[in-house]
């Protein structure tokens, strides 16, 4: 990343990444409280826990957003925010996470009575993995 750059997380891709994966979580946790006695009742619950950590990395990605806004304006920066592990954490995750529900979501939906409501939730994590890809770090 060239030296004046904005940080990775300081970018609206990643305040959207952040939201849209939260909106994601929640609805997978409905359509898994709601498919839980259709699919499986370990299917459901699988699909509860996947949407709770999806929930949590939108957490902590859009206060890490914050805390790069925050430190945008910091005239005496104590750490450097370029080239940070998290960036890449950020990516693999996001994309992983997305990913693995998006594919859940699609098999379930065919297994299950609410095919457009999993349909939804899939193009939901579908756009959280395009955003996830997007804001992939440069190499150095």
């Amino acid at each position: 990343m060239p030296l004046g750059d904005p940080p990775n997380y300081s970018t609206p891709r990643t305040l959207g990444l952040a939201l849209v994966s939260m909106l994601g979580a929640l609805a997978h946790f409905a359509l898994g409280a709601a498919e839980y006695t259709r699919i499986g009742r370990y299917e459901g619950l699988f699909e509860m826990i996947l949407a709770g950590l999806l929930l949590v990395y939108g957490v902590l990605t859009i206060i890490r957003f914050f805390e790069a806004q925050d430190a945008l304006s910091d005239p005496r920066p104590r750490t450097p925010m370029y080239a940070t592990p998290h960036e890449w954490l950020t990516f693999y995750v996001g994309l992983g996470f997305n990913v693995s529900l998006a594919l859940v979501s699609l098999f379930w939906g065919l297994r299950g009575e609410l095919l457009p409501w999993h349909a939804l939730a899939a193009l939901i994590n579908l756009f959280g993995a395009y955003l996830a890809w997007q804001s992939k770090p440069q190499p150095d």
